[in-house]
């Protein structure tokens, strides 16, 4: 194992939060949630940012794929879950009736037990910072510009307390 100095560590991997919290005496209940990842090949671009709804959750990938999220299917299989999201993508999204499904997998989203967000330092130390979410993704470059001016500056208003790590401590 490699060591290094560092002021700070930022922990934003997700699911991996708890272990690593757990070794410096923080507990942050972040469960590991099933989920169905999708990536469809299509003529042109058809949507601009992203579209989140009950049925379809979708953006673009960097090479132009059109990349899908989906629920995990509690009974049913994951091959008709992905093939459902197929027929919702070519008959909800101007442009994408051609869409060809390339590659399916499930993966774990990070949820937090409440819910919420966790936004903020794990101690008076501010030597851990941890940022998690679901959806990470769709937050990504407001969550980003927060977590940069906070280590920046030690502190930020715009995060609310209720998404503070200090929440899971207990009280003593």
């Amino acid at each position: 194992m490699v060591k290094r100095d560092a002021d700070c560590v930022v922990l934003a991997c997700g699911t991996g939060i708890p272990l690593l919290t757990e070794r410096t005496g923080t507990s942050i209940p972040i469960l590991s949630s099933p989920a169905i990842l999708l990536r469809f090949a299509v003529p042109q671009c058809v949507v601009k940012t992203l579209i989140s709804g009950d049925d379809i959750e979708v953006r673009h990938a960097r090479n132009g794929d059109l990349l899908a999220a989906e629920d995990y299917p509690t009974s049913g299989s994951v091959k008709e879950t992905a093939l459902a999201a197929q027929f919702s993508v070519r008959n909800r999204l101007r442009g994408a009736e051609s869409s060809s499904l390339i590659h399916y997998s499930v993966g774990e989203r990070p949820v937090t037990q409440d819910g919420y967000p966790v936004l903020g330092f794990t101690d008076e130390s501010k030597r851990v910072y941890v940022a998690s979410m679901h959806p990470a993704v769709t937050c990504a470059a407001t969550i980003g510009r927060l977590v940069s001016e906070e280590l920046r500056d030690g502190q930020s208003d715009e995060i609310p307390p209720h998404y503070r790590p200090s929440r899971f401590t207990p009280i003593r």
